[in-house]
């Protein structure tokens, strides 16, 4: 749906489409912490019941892209999200299972954990992207999809939440990367203190600078 400036804003009219197709549990999916340099990436799934598509709450209609909110109206709609949701759970991928699969495969790991024994089982993801995952129900991928549908929007909001908070306390671990301020993103500073300090161990090995310094320093191990 559009709002009078003609902006995209979220609604449940993909859930209603699919209601009309047989679907009742629909699942909706996106993740935060994707191009971050460091820590892991999140997964997010919500379900809401679908007797709400018709008439939601009105809470759920400040429910937007994550990316379109400030920190502190995302922390007050992950509490409403919760509150409204039959399931808004998330999950940590590792920033060394990245590494070790890629950013791609990690995401459809995510996924896998959030399906394993969730209850009633859904009957189709969809999911912000254009992803052609094979998780054993029925996937629809939306192009989009947090500025078109509430419950991937939901999704986005409660992975952005949870990636922020554990990012929090990553800033107490590793002081002077300004974790709590950039969230493991490639900013100017982070990047400089990357390449002052080196990296820590929740930096992703497979993403840039970190890559090319690593590969620097076993050149030099080798030369010697």
């Amino acid at each position: 749906m559009r709002d009078r400036s003609g902006s995209l804003y979220p609604s449940f009219e993909i859930e209603r489409e699919l209601v009309r197709q047989g679907c009742r549990a629909i699942a909706g999916v996106d993740e935060a912490g994707r191009g971050a340099l460091a820590g892991p990436l999140c997964v997010g799934l919500v379900v809401f019941d679908c007797s709400l598509f018709n008439a939601p709450p009105e809470e759920l209609h400040a429910i937007n892209d994550s990316k379109k909110l400030t920190p502190r109206a995302r922390g007050l709609l992950r509490e409403v999200i919760s509150r409204h949701a039959m399931h808004a759970r998330t999950v940590m991928v590792s920033h060394s299972t990245i590494d070790r699969l890629n950013v791609n495969r990690a995401t459809e790991r995510g996924l896998e954990l959030l399906l394993k024994n969730i209850e009633p089982r859904p009957d189709v993801v969809i999911m912000d992207g254009t992803f052609r995952f094979s998780p054993g129900i029925r996937f629809v991928p939306v192009a989009g999809g947090d500025a078109r549908s509430i419950s991937i929007a939901a999704a986005s909001i409660a992975a952005k939440v949870d990636r922020d908070r554990l990012m929090d306390k990553f800033d107490l671990r590793f002081p002077g990367y300004r974790l709590k301020k950039n969230k493991g993103y490639g900013t100017r500073d982070h990047m400089e203190a990357i390449l002052s300090m080196g990296p820590t161990p929740i930096h992703r090995r497979s993403y840039e600078p970190v890559r090319s310094m690593l590969e620097r320093t076993s050149s030099l191990f080798h030369e010697a």
